[in-house]
Order: structure tokens, then sequence, then C-alpha cells
């Protein structure tokens, strides 16, 4: 063997640098000075020539390293401890005491190692000897001593001096020390004393309490634990509800611990959720349904978690003012990634998304074939930026029969370009706007992404290693739809400008709602504010202050006076509504001019039926569901209230309290004397007590239940449109008019599990939800013609 490879050997066996030798070549002095107290401290397993020889070719530079170029310093605090400690050790002005402890260090942790790698297959161990002489328990505890070298104070050391004591008396004055508890570096001293004790055989790590069987099989017992739902100051007994979790029995923690994993998301475990309530077995319960509905309401509280403030995913000005700073410091490819975090910022979607960008110079030059939901032009001319509309999955197609009555919707959104975010743009868009000619073309070529890719994750590492922000690529993508749903705001209306849907699923009110062009870029600008404000002014344009910005977006959004809507299909126009009320008005009068007496007595209550259900549709949002108000008790004539469940569960967590306005509450007065009159004339042809409030008659004059089919034939809407129209129409209507969308969700039923009003810690105020529905409803009744019409038969 030549000398070279033998000192390499030496050198490894004391320092076990990473494979990539990271940084070495700057480490020769603290190497030196590390080796040179080795010496002083080492015990007989040392060779003192062997090592005088190392340091006189590492002064010399003898020995030649295969330096490559690896990952950089991630990681190697925990893999590589020693070759770590002696990396940032370097880096200190008072080197010299952490360098003599780390020698220290090296001494017992290369006679500990030595220890383990003796032991035979085969050989015999007490218990304590199993632990302290296993590869985790060493890596453990080394990793834990170079960081006390590493991070430990001044003071702290100078408590461990003199340093040229053997290291079996350093362990004597740490439990010393450890046992006084001296403040501020008492946790340093303890896993300092921890790890040479261990590695001395001065004593053994704890055993925990198992019995043998449990050590051998590696088994741990189902835990009990309070279901996180309980409330804590509450009395628990476990039996009657609790969590009980079997973990694997095969999982070897200390290797997924070592791979750099969390323990707790790697282990395949089971969970079985005991409830203190017995199974209805009666209404069709089982045990197997029960552990379904404990899975589903397990992901409604991780869904519902995903929308609290301040969650992880939401940056805050700290994160943009410091990546701002670091951006201003960036020499290589500065233009495109302060045009890319523009237009991130700017837009609401994807890095991916965001390098497919094109430029136009007006909107004729946009292919209408090409453009989606995910598409980016931006227009020179008007200084906006064009956008595909978000469409929700199995939304219904327009039918030619009624297509004119609906409003007409766009298939793109025009929203201005902020001014502050102008500058950012424009470097990167000179020179590529001289190329337009009649076509639109594509601002970053395939080299300028794939450069500018990897010099964005750079950027956003070095930012947030520096500052300890918490940017990623993700949460840039996701600010503009953050802050457009911070506050009182319209979820809607930030999926339809980002074309992003919430991360716990689809927005059931995409289905619903169709607002004007105005109404998304008032919503756009407000919260462009917000993010100039965390936003760094830029220096360069002097003079221009935050009026002159707001100004330029007042002036581009007064540029388009007619109202352009986008969003549902199925909005009927003001005009279509008022059309239909008069349609079923002079049905009503119409159906008692002939026929007989028992047939124009059939036809006046159907149709009189069909305008009071239609009535309670338009002011309630009722789907057009079988049998509307099954049962009167659901109608509270005193409060002016009526509680609907029309698409709910057994637990009716959707069901929803809804005002009733002055005139929806006369006619319900007026059709309760008319069915009693009805009823009462029709009691040969009722078989039996007719329950529901509501009810058609055939030709015969018996009795059917309300049917969406019924309705649809008595109603006859010119086009004949779908029944829901009134659930589109009075969802539009409410935001139109200024009422909240938490307020319009209430009233419709769109909320997710953890947002349901009515819950039992819900902070939903019922007197303002009546006030603003009740009004706005109200208003809108009597705009469409309503009137309270009293029954014909009487």
């Amino acid at each position: 063997m030549t000398r070279n490879v033998s000192l390499t050997l030496l050198l490894e066996e004391a320092i076990q640098p990473r494979a990539d030798y990271f940084s070495f070549s700057q480490l020769y002095p603290a190497l030196i000075v590390t080796l040179q107290h080795l010496i002083i401290v080492g015990d007989d397993c040392w060779d003192v020539s062997a090592i005088k020889n190392l340091i006189t070719g590492i002064e010399n530079q003898e020995i030649e390293f295969q330096i490559k170029s690896g990952k950089g310093e991630k990681g190697i605090y925990g893999t590589n401890p020693i070759h770590g400690a002696l990396y940032k050790i370097s880096k200190h002005i008072d080197t010299e005491d952490r360098l003599k402890l780390l020698g220290h260090i090296i001494n017992v942790a290369f006679q500990w190692r030595k220890e383990i790698e003796a032991l035979s297959e085969h050989q015999s161990l007490s218990d304590h000897d199993i632990k302290r002489l296993n590869i985790a328990t060493y890596q453990k505890n080394l990793e834990a001593a170079c960081k006390v070298a590493r991070r430990m104070d001044t003071d702290g050391l100078a408590q461990l001096a003199p340093w040229d004591q053997s290291t079996h008396t350093l362990l004597k004055f740490c439990q010393s020390i450890a046992g006084k508890k001296v403040e501020g570096s008492e946790t340093y001293i303890q896993q300092l004393e921890r790890f040479f004790a261990y590695a001395l055989n001065d004593r053994q790590p704890r055993k925990r309490n198992h019995s043998k069987q449990a050590d051998n099989d590696n088994y741990l017992f189902p835990q009990r634990t309070r279901p996180i739902d309980v409330d804590t100051d509450e009395p628990w007994l476990a039996l009657s509800s609790s969590v009980i979790t079997s973990p694997s029995q095969t999982a070897d923690y200390s290797s997924v611990r070592q791979a750099g994993l969390s323990a707790i998301e790697e282990r395949s475990s089971i969970e079985l959720i005991q409830s203190d309530k017995p199974l209805t077995l009666a209404k069709g319960d089982s045990s197997l349904q029960s552990v379904f509905r404990a899975r589903s309401q397990q992901l409604h509280l991780d869904k519902s978690a995903q929308l609290l403030p301040g969650r992880w995913e939401q940056l805050s000005a700290y994160d943009l003012n410091h990546l701002q700073v670091q951006l201003n410091r960036t020499e290589r490819n500065r233009t495109f990634l302060t045009c890319i975090l523009g237009l991130m910022l700017m837009t609401g979607r994807s890095l991916e998304n965001v390098l497919d960008v094109h430029i136009a110079n007006s909107v004729e030059q946009v292919p209408k074939s090409a453009l989606h939901e995910q598409s980016i032009y931006l227009l020179l001319e008007t200084s906006s930026w064009v956008t595909g509309v978000i469409r929700p999955p199995d939304s219904r197609q327009l039918s030619s029969h009624w297509r004119h009555d609906m409003r007409p919707t766009q298939t793109r959104i025009v929203l201005p370009i902020p001014h502050f975010l102008r500058s950012l743009l424009r470097p990167a868009i000179r020179h590529k706007a001289l190329r337009i000619k009649k076509r639109s073309v594509a601002l970053f070529t395939d080299k300028e992404r794939q450069e500018s890719t990897i010099e964005l994750k750079k950027l956003l590492a070095n930012t947030n290693k520096q500052t300890g922000s918490r940017l990623t690529v993700h949460r840039l993508g996701m600010h503009l739809f953050n802050t457009l749903n911070s506050g009182d705001a319209d979820l809607t209306a930030a999926c339809l400008i980002t074309a992003r849907v919430p991360s716990f699923g689809q927005q059931a009110s995409l289905y619903y709602f169709a607002p004007n062009n105005h109404y998304l870029k008032k919503r756009y600008l407000d919260a462009m504010r917000i993010i100039q404000q965390q936003w760094l002014k830029p220096k360069t344009e002097k003079g221009q202050t935050t009026a002159d910005s707001e100004h330029t977006a007042v002036a581009s959004d007064s540029q388009q006076q007619t109202a352009h809507y986008v969003g549902s299909q199925l909005v009927p126009k003001a005009s279509y509504v008022e059309k239909l009320v008069v349609h079923m008005q002079q049905q009503i009068t119409s159906a008692d001019q002939s026929g007989s007496l028992f047939q124009r007595t059939v036809n006046v209550h159907n149709r009189y039926t069909a305008y009071t259900v239609a009535m309670l549709m338009f002011c309630t949002g009722y789907r057009s569901i079988r049998d509307p108000l099954p049962k009167w008790d659901q109608l509270s004539l005193s409060r002016r209230m009526m509680v609907i469940a029309d698409k709910t569960d057994d637990a009716q967590s959707h069901a929803r309290f809804l005002p009733l306005p002055t005139i929806m509450m006369d006619q319900l007065q007026h059709y309760l004397r008319h069915r009693e009159a009805i009823v009462g004339r029709l009691k040969l042809y009722l078989q039996q007590q007719w329950d529901s409030p509501f009810l058609f008659l055939d030709t015969y004059g018996h009795p059917k239940q309300v049917t969406p089919k019924r309705l649809q034939e008595h109603l006859d809407w010119p086009g004949s449109p779908p029944l829901n129209i009134n659930r589109h129409y009075l969802h539009t209507h409410l935001k139109e008019v200024g009422c909240s969308a938490e307020l319009v969700d209430a009233c419709m039923g769109h909320w997710d599990a953890g947002q349901e009003p009515w819950a039992k810690y819900s902070t939903f105020c019922p007197h303002e939800y009546r006030e603003h529905i009740s009004s706005a409803i109200e208003l809108m009744m009597q705009r469409q013609g309503w009137r309270a019409i009293e029954g014909a038969v009487l």
C-alpha cells in the first residue's frame, strides 16, 4: 500500500468525509489544528506517527483528494456530521476551542465505531448493549455532539477548559456541569455528556419500559386517543368516544429517520374511530358505513384546515419584500426573472403557464381556437391581458330553443395590467414586440424557458436561505388567488380570474354565477393594490405614485361601457324573467274560461299551485326537486322563515334557513286558504289525508305530488328552459346588488364541510343575513312583477 493511500484511509477513519469531499481544500487549516489536538488527547488506539505524517502531507499538499461538484452543504450535518462541523467551524471567528472539542469527539467516536464493527454476528449481548452498540444510536448522538461543537456559545465552551485533559476527565467535567444546571448551555452540555458517556461505556442508554416480547417482535399495542373534535376542557372517557390506532408491526423507525423521512407519515397505521353513539341499524347504518363516514369526516377536517388564513401556502409582505431585494442583487437573467415574477403575481397562473405567455398588439390577434382558461396573451395597445374562462365540469349546454333568453357570455376575460407591474414586464417585452406582424408571438423561447426555470428556483432558494422566507414557485402562483379570497371576498370571482379552484375541490357556485367584466375588474384591481403594497415601489419610476396607478386602472376600466358577462350560460335575462311572470299570471286568468266546472276547477288549481311554487323557487333559490315543501312545520309564518333541505344528507348538514319576503308570505297565506277550500270540495276523490302543502290534480281529480316533470308541464314556460334557472338568476342578482359572497353562499347552500353557517360553533350572524337577503329579494320580486294572487276557488 502506498503512503498516500494509507494516509487517505486514516483521514477517512477520523473525519468520515462525504464522498464528494465537499469544500475540503478550504478546510486544511481547521483540519490541521484538529489533528494536532487529536495527538494530545488521543488514546492508545491511534497511531501518533501516522497522524503526524498525515499533518505533514496536508501541509505540503502531498495528498490528492478527488473533490467533486456535489449538492453543497445540504444534508451534510446529518449524514457526515464531523465533516459538516469542520466546514461550519472554519467560518467562525472563535475556532480554536471548537476544533479542540471536535478533536475529543473524533477520539471517542472512532473508539465507539470500532467497538460496533467488532461485534460478531452470533455474539450474545445484554439488552443495554444491544441498544448502545447500535449504529442508529451512534449516528444520532454523534450528530448531536457535532451540533454542540458548531452552535455552542463562547462562554459555554469556556466552561469545559482546559482542553488538553483526557476525554474521560472531560466527561466527568460535563457531568458535574450538567448536575449544576447552568443557565443557557444546559441542553448542549447534556447532549455532549450523553455522547461521551455512551461512547466510553460509562453508562448505558435508557431502556424503554416494554416487555421482551414487545421488543423482540417490534410490536406496539393499540393506542387510544381522544377525537380531534372533542373539547380538551371537557371530561373524556376513552371507552365512549376514541380513536384507536394500531401501528404496523414491521416498521423500522430508525431506518426511516436515517432516510430523512417522518416516522409518523411513513408508518402504515390503521385508525378506528369508536363513537359514543350506537349504530342506527334501523336506518340502514352498519359498521362498514361508519368506517367510511369517519374517513370522510377526517378528509373534511383536512380540507377545512386548508382554508385557514395564514396557512403554509400564503405569502406575506415579508416574503415579497425580500424577494425583490434579492432580485435587485441578481445579475444573471434579471430581465426574464423580473418578467416571470411579475406575470405570476399579475395572473395567478403556474410557472408552466407563465412561460407559455404570448404577446399581441390587439385582441383581434388572439386566436379564438387556442384560447383556454390557462392561456395568457398580453395586449400592448390597451395595456391589458386576455385569458379564457374556466368552465366547471359537466355544466349544461345551451339549447337553441331558449338561447336568446339567456345572458350572452364571453369565452375570454380582459383585465388591465397594473401600472406598477408594467415596469417589470417592459424590458422583456420590448425586444419581442418588434416581431409582431399579423399574429401573436411567444414571449420566451425554449432555451429561455429552461434557463429561467433554473435561475428562478435558485433565486427562491437563496432568498429563503438568507432571509428565512417561505418562497416557492407554487406559493407565488397561488398568491393572487389567496389575495382575492382574503376577508369577505367572493371565492367564485377568484376562481374566474385565476382559473383555479380551491384546494378542497370544485366550487359549486361556478355553475350559477355569470358576472360582468366590471365586477371582476373591480375585485382584481383591489387585490392588485394589496400586492402593490407588499411589493416595493420600483425606484426607476420617478414621480409615479399609487394614485397614478389607480387613475390608470380606472381609465382602462372605463374604456368599455357595455357589460360583457362570463361564467354560467344559464342566467336568464331580467326581461325574460318578467316575461315568465306575466305568462304565469295570464295562465291563471285563462284557466277559468273553458270546459266544465270540474275541469276549470282542476286547471285553475294546477296553474295556481305552479305559480306559487315558481314564486317560492325564485325568492328562495329552491332546487327543482320532488315536493319542495313536504311538511308545513318547515315553514314559520310568524317568523317569516323557511327551512329548506333540498340537497342534504341524513345529518341535514346542508339544510338552510331562508327569510321570506312580504309578497311571498301573502301568497302562501292565500294558497293555504285556497288549499283548504279545494281539499274540502274534493274529499270524495282524496282516498286519504293529504299532508303535503302543495299538490297537483289529474284529470280525474286525484291528488298528485309536485315533481319537476309535472311542474314543468303546468308552468309551460316559453322555450321550455331548465327549471333551475331560478338559482342561476338569484345567485347572480344577489351578488350584483352588493350582497357579500358569504351571505349568498348561505342562501344558496353553497358551502363545504366545516363551513356550515348553522353549525354548532359558527360565527355566522342570522340577523345580518336576514336583513340583507330579505331586503334584496323583496326589491327583486317587485321589479320582476310578482303579485300575491288570491285563489279563484273559495
